[in-house]
């Protein structure tokens, strides 16, 4: 009984690794788009436009595609600040992993952060809008707009995206 009991948990953790190393990320099951790039800080109020074009495109596999997102780490391991390292941003492949239903992290040469859904009344998320936290010391995030998604992602009607 003992040793069925090891066999069926190693089978458990050995099915986790397999799908943790596909790419089966459980949070978007289609591709997903977001477009914008406006910087919001909380305590002033004053908005800035992005420096030029923002966006961001996931697949379901794990994989995706960045234009014109910063270039930053974690400001301590798991936190969803994120220490910007340079003013020039990054465009090119990326890869991801789901954190919680409302957060995932992106990967890119020499950066890895979370990113966050718009937070909601009672602590839950919207996708139609999607977030990079900065640790710049007013609170502040750039947002991007929700451009195309698989159906039921959210609650208004979103184009599907075309890959």
């Amino acid at each position: 009984m003992r040793a069925l009991r090891t066999r069926a948990w190693l089978l458990l953790a050995a099915t986790l690794g397999v799908l943790s190393l596909t790419g089966c990320t459980g949070l978007f099951t289609d591709t997903v788009t977001w477009k914008g790039g406006t910087f919001y800080t909380r305590e002033t109020g004053i908005n800035q436009e992005a420096r030029g074009p923002m966006s961001l495109t996931l697949r379901a596999d794990g994989t995706g595609y960045a234009v014109g997102i910063p270039r930053g780490n974690p400001k301590a391991p798991g936190s969803l600040c994120t220490q910007v390292l340079t003013e020039m941003t990054y465009s090119g492949n990326v890869s991801w992993r789901k954190v919680t239903n409302f957060q995932f992290e992106i990967q890119f040469p020499d950066s890895h952060y979370q990113l966050s859904a718009r937070p909601e009344k009672f602590g839950s998320g919207d996708w139609a809008e999607v977030r990079i936290h900065a640790c710049d010391g007013k609170r502040g995030f750039w947002a991007m707009g929700l451009s195309c998604a698989q159906p039921g992602l959210v609650n208004k009607e979103i184009p599907p995206c075309r890959d």
